[in-house]
């Protein structure tokens, strides 16, 4: 059996949030950056941040002070995927991740693949009750 085209590595391209409203959004701001992972035994990981985080330079005086620091405009997690190419869903299953709500949690998003562009899609309603059409985009990463 061929491997799935999903397996590999793929760079953040960009997010956009189209709201049901009218307004859109790009929820990680201009110029994010991360990287997606899937392995072939079914395990992935995926990091997207900002690109204006600001840097840290100040000494925190205990871990948790310097995780407070460092992580807004951060977003990691990883687990294991299933791939239905029947019904074009993909499905994450969090094991660990920065958003703590998120721990045992399955994430089930669209997707299509075009040649080395990964789009997931995702609807979703905000917490002021908006529908949200939610899409990343990601472009697969070669050797070397």
């Amino acid at each position: 059996m061929a491997q799935h085209p999903i397996v590999g590595t793929w760079a953040f391209v960009a997010s956009e949030w189209k709201r049901a409203d009218g307004r859109h959004a790009n929820p990680f701001g201009a110029g994010a950056m991360g990287v997606l992972m899937y392995d072939a035994s079914g395990h992935m990981s995926a990091q997207i941040m900002h690109a204006d985080r600001p840097p840290v330079t100040t000494i925190a005086p205990t871990i948790d002070a310097a995780f407070g620091l460092a992580i807004p405009g951060f977003l990691a997690y990883a687990g294991t995927y299933e791939v239905d190419d029947a019904a074009g869903v993909l499905t994450h299953r969090v094991v660990v991740s920065s958003f703590p709500a998120w721990v045992g949690t399955e994430h089930r998003r669209r997707f299509v693949i075009e040649g080395e562009t990964l789009t997931l899609r995702d609807d979703l309603t905000t917490a002021d009750g908006v529908a949200v059409a939610a899409s990343t985009t990601w472009r697969k990463m070669g050797r070397g």
